[in-house]
């Protein structure tokens, strides 16, 4: 014993050896192979997910644990129990849009990396409820918003302090009881993995995903509650949504303070701060406010009064941002953003070649585009950020080459594909007009109404071929009826082309009677010639 304690002081330097160095030396080595062993811990698992969920599943101790995530016990004991809690995280604060400030606990690389490696397998066994819609694949803020679109009433409820409120004890708690039932002292060290201060950190890649485990009784409770009041409920992270049609919002979610039909002052009904309360969490009651159909609605920042959308705020903000890219180069631009709009602190290299205003820039339109369903609007600021940067993102790409508009729309039946809508479109080509056919710009696998509605959009002018066929079909009329709609307000042009004979076939479209029409007389050159001139 005596032996091999003086051969490891001299390997740390030490010239002489007491048997009362003991006390000082054990810890010492305990840190040393401590340290050497993060240097070979790697950082993702060479075992499939199916093998690891597996692997999870059947844990019945610690060295469990170790052996799912590929380390020996040895290095978690050390990274969570011997090394210094201070040296566990590195934590820092960074300023709320809101107000105030939000501490980041970020942990240091051996916890990072177990967590990694943890996290893919805490995504698979977690099983969401449908009103869960916040860090889950397939789902967001957009998903979150769709149920309460173009409702009377929209309650939005903010649970304080979110994370800091599920601590290690509720951690443990959850993979102890079903349906994980993990053994009690792998569930300890799991916990103590996955928590920092007796609480889940922020910062911490695991967080999420646990937030939403824990959550999952308050996800069920809420559903059950809101469904019993005839109401739609859904959670983004520690945002709780409410909406009704209802003549008067249920007291029991929802009580009104003042009558002011705007402001709306709001506080949380009995039964629904009883189930929040009852799962662990507080309401801010700060935060809790009722929306009405007359004004702005948002959940979770997405408008939804009539369809998901963004505030045109937003859109101008991304506007001004291309434009001064465009005017003063990206990096004047970004010290410009940094020193009068960024929300918090950013260091710039003095070389700076404005990467990180081009990230903040690509990060908003991709939100547009995520929330306005790859529209016009979006297609537009593509194509001007491509004249600014000769490299974009591949959906900027994309979504560049459909920012060509189109000049005409042909709208048709069948029966006059081939015979009327194809050899004007040839014609229009002919004389420099864009026009759409539904045959030559939809393929195999498009969204046929998004691609419709897109060229609509974009159209200057509507040639409705209108014949005896097209009149009877609900798709032709359809389109017919939208673009009479977008010409009410001023977007495009109506031009009918009557197929047979007009007297019968006008019978059928009252709105179009008192419109100049012209008639096929397979003269393709020629309307292609008049719209050409209309143009100008």
């Amino acid at each position: 014993m005596l032996s091999i304690l003086q051969q490891r002081t001299k390997l740390l330097g030490f010239k002489r050896f007491e048997f009362i160095d003991l006390l000082v030396i054990s810890p010492i080595l305990d840190k040393v192979r401590g340290k050497r062993s993060l240097l070979t811990i790697k950082p993702t698992l060479d075992k499939s997910l199916d093998q690891a969920v597996k692997a999870f599943n059947e844990m019945s101790g610690p060295n469990d644990l170790a052996s799912l995530l590929e380390v020996p016990y040895s290095r978690i004991r050390y990274l969570l129990y011997v090394k210094h809690e201070a040296n566990r995280y590195n934590s820092f604060e960074i300023p709320k849009k809101t107000g105030g400030v939000r501490t980041i606990d970020k942990p240091t690389k051996g916890i990072s990396i177990l967590q990694q490696k943890l996290r893919p397998v805490l995504d698979q066994i977690y099983q969401p409820k449908p009103s869960a819609h916040a860090f889950i694949k397939g789902r967001s803020v957009l998903t979150n918003a769709r149920p309460h679109t173009n409702s009377r009433y929209v309650l939005n409820v903010d649970l304080e302090d979110f994370y800091g409120s599920i601590n290690f004890g509720r951690v443990r708690g959850l993979f102890i009881s079903k349906p994980y039932e993990i053994e009690e002292n792998t569930a300890s060290v799991l916990a103590q993995l996955l928590t920092f201060s007796n609480r889940l950190p922020q910062g911490a890649c695991t967080s999420p995903v646990i937030s939403n485990m824990i959550a999952r009784g308050l996800d069920g409770r809420l559903t059950r509650l809101a469904r019993r009041y005839h109401c739609k409920y859904s959670r983004y992270a520690d945002d709780l949504t409410f909406s009704s049609n209802k003549k008067n919002f249920p007291s029991a979610l929802a009580e009104l303070d003042e009558p002011n039909p705007v402001t709306m002052g709001s506080r949380v009904g009995g039964r629904l701060s009883e189930a929040i309360e009852s799962e662990g969490f507080r309401i801010n009651h700060a935060k809790v406010r009722m929306q009405i159909r007359s004004v702005r609605q948002e959940v979770a920042g997405v408008t939804v009064n009539e369809f998901p959308n963004v505030r045109r705020k937003f859109i101008r903000q991304i506007r001004a941002m291309i434009h001064a890219w465009k005017k003063f180069g990206v990096s004047n631009a970004e010290r410009e953003y940094v020193t009068k709009f960024s929300k918090h602190e950013v260091y710039l290299p003095k070389d700076n070649d404005g990467s990180y205003f081009k990230k903040v820039v690509y990060g908003k339109l991709a939100y547009l585009k995520m929330i306005r369903n790859d529209d016009v609007v979006f297609h537009n600021l593509a194509a001007q950020i491509s004249q600014v940067d000769s490299q974009p993102p591949k959906f900027i790409v994309s979504a560049r080459m459909k920012a060509d508009s189109f000049d005409v729309f042909i709208c048709h039946a069948s029966e006059e594909k081939e015979t009327v809508a194809l050899p004007l479109e040839s014609a229009c080509t002919a004389v420099g007009l864009k026009a759409f056919v539904d045959q030559k710009y939809i393929s195999w696998g498009d969204s046929i109404t998004e691609k419709i509605n897109l060229a609509l959009g974009q159209a200057k002018f509507f040639v409705a071929i209108i014949s005896d066929a097209s009149v009877k079909k609900a798709w032709p009329m359809k389109e017919l009826n939208s673009a009479i709609a977008r010409e009410i307000d001023g977007q495009h042009k109506i031009l009918p082309l009557i197929v047979g004979d007009a007297e019968t076939v006008l019978q059928e479209l009252p709105l179009l009677g008192d419109k100049l029409y012209l008639e096929w007389n397979d003269n393709p050159e020629d309307l292609a010639r008049t719209i050409a001139e209309l143009k100008k």
